[in-house]
């Protein structure tokens, strides 16, 4: 029964996170039980979350994009974007955050029927699209 406790107060604590205040994306740290990220790193991450957003939104012309809710998990042994809905990293970097929830908001399938349907519409066009300068 113990064992049991303490397997379970164990796991409570690796799965401490830091949430966004508007809580699209979260903070771990598989290391360590204390907070990723200082008051304005967090704030800057939130920032930077909307940003990209707001980017990838008026850049693809796709005024319904979805914002998915994101888990980044700091500490581990490499950089990728997991999923749809997860960013790895080995410590906490501004610069993949933003990559990876671009990365992320383009997997969107809303995005990628967008963007494929406005290919084949180009392609019923009389002008060759590739062509164009």
């Amino acid at each position: 029964m113990w064992k049991i406790i303490v397997a379970l107060l164990l796991l409570t604590s690796t799965l401490v996170a830091q949430s966004s205040s508007d809580g699209s994306f979260s903070v771990h740290d598989i290391a360590h039980s204390n907070a990723v990220l200082t008051p304005a790193q967090l704030h800057e991450a939130e920032s930077i979350y909307q940003n990209a957003c707001a980017v990838v939104q008026h850049d693809f012309h796709s005024s319904e994009l979805k914002h998915p809710h994101v888990d980044v998990i700091v500490g581990t042994d490499r950089d990728w974007v997991h999923g749809r809905s997860e960013i790895w990293m080995k410590k906490w970097d501004r610069d993949k955050f933003a990559q990876g929830i671009v990365l992320l908001l383009l997997l969107n399938t809303d995005v990628i029927e967008q963007l494929s349907s406005r290919a084949v519409r180009y392609s019923n066009t009389t002008i060759n699209v590739s062509t164009m300068k």
